[in-house]
């Protein structure tokens, strides 16, 4: 009997603890959104001329999602799973309301933005894989099957981030295991040497990125 209550007694420690690091994450995770997380829809809402009353009505409604935020860091009594669904609700509305203030033409003007950053993604990834060929010594074929791995795994992460029917923790987890496969399937392409290599190159970049942000 004592035994088991000891038993019972870790598993209730490790259950409680559990759940605490899953709520310190969720919450350091709002924390960066809260501080940089604004930055990219922020610079996109600047090239759409949005009017002051837009303007207005946009901060209104981000502070009322900011406050509805902190109102729920400090619920201690929901679970880890009610939280989550919580966010996600409140996030869809802020969103719904957002797009709701923007005119046709400026809803045309976002859906411009959004094709003009996928060729700057594009022109970026070509430059990359030109410098993958001659640092790694690929082939033509090596660079022609990872150029389709990388179009076929950009079309499925698009599909993902717009199936409405996810909630944000499902897509993660989706784009998680599309990553790890693509991951796998790049081991097939490239030999042990260049799988090597191409570590070294992500460390040493790793490295510069530090070193330019201090």
């Amino acid at each position: 009997m004592k035994k088991l209550l000891v038993s019972l007694l870790a598993i209730t420690v490790i259950s409680f603890s559990a759940i605490a690091q899953e709520k310190r994450a969720m919450k350091h995770h709002d924390e960066k959104m809260l501080k940089g997380g604004k930055k990219g829809p922020d610079k996109m809402m600047k090239e759409l001329n949005l009017s002051d009353a837009q303007k207005s009505q946009v901060k209104a409604i981000r502070e009322d999602h900011r406050k509805q935020m902190q109102a729920l860091k400090q619920n201690d009594k929901m679970t880890v799973k009610e939280m989550k669904d919580r966010k996600e609700a409140i996030r869809k509305d802020e969103k719904a309301k957002i797009d709701g203030l923007l005119t046709s033409e400026q809803k045309a003007k976002m859906a411009e933005l959004k094709v003009q950053r996928e060729a700057r993604e594009k022109v970026h990834y070509d430059k990359k894989m030109v410098e993958m060929k001659s640092k790694l010594s690929l082939t033509d074929d090596q660079v022609a099957r990872l150029k389709s791995l990388h179009e076929s795994n950009d079309a499925k992460m698009k599909s993902i981030k717009e199936d409405q029917t996810l909630n944000r923790d499902a897509k993660k987890q989706q784009l998680e295991a599309l990553r790890n496969k693509a991951q796998e399937e790049r081991k097939t392409i490239l030999n042990a040497d260049q799988l090597k290599k191409m570590e070294e190159m992500k460390k040493g970049g790793g490295k510069g990125r530090k070193q330019q942000t201090k």
